[in-house]
């Protein structure tokens, strides 16, 4: 799990040269509860939802903002979400969380070293506004500026594609060894 988790982090940090809005899947405009804190678990209940789904979503807030977003959930595995929020002027921000499910004391908190080691090198020169990480929940949130909104809108399709590429993987039983 844990280069599992770092290589995984990493490639995600390598496309995200942004990052989002820290009421993301918890805003209002997605049915959530805007004042909901990594200390309430995330986006996910403690130990994760019990049914397998991947969600890649758009729309509009009432401000007039674009998001995309992915919402995945893994039945005692991992849940995350990815959600862009941006304006017609390209600027915005990147929300990225990941929860890991029924992890040992010790992994959590090798994830949050992890994590905060991508955070100095990985992230050293992105716009961070928002980190956390504990009881298996990490996320981050990026600002950014003037980019350019073909790449932004791109995300909506990659999260569909992404979604494709996971549920394939549990329909083949990639992740059956997480469900005993």
């Amino acid at each position: 799990m844990k280069k599992a988790f770092l290589n995984m982090f990493i490639l995600s940090l390598a496309v995200a040269f942004c990052a989002c809005d820290d009421s993301a899947s918890g805003s209002p405009e997605n049915g959530g509860d805007s004042g909901k804190t990594a200390e309430s678990k995330g986006s996910f209940p403690a130990g994760g939802d019990s049914d397998f789904y991947c969600e890649a979503t758009i729309g509009v807030d009432s401000d007039g903002k674009n998001w995309s977003q992915i919402k995945l959930n893994i039945p005692n595995y991992k849940g995350f979400v990815e959600r862009i929020v941006f304006d017609d002027a390209g600027n915005g921000s990147q929300y990225y969380e990941e929860s890991y499910f029924k992890i040992s004391p010790m992994d959590k908190a090798e994830m949050c070293l992890e994590f905060e080691q991508a955070l100095r090198e990985d992230l050293a020169d992105k716009n961070v506004t928002d980190s956390y990480c504990g009881e298996g929940v990490s996320y981050f949130v990026i600002e950014f500026e003037k980019v350019k909104l073909e790449r932004l809108a791109s995300y909506a399709e990659s999260f569909r594609e992404d979604c494709e590429d996971y549920e394939r993987d549990w329909e083949e039983g990639e992740y059956t060894r997480y469900q005993k």
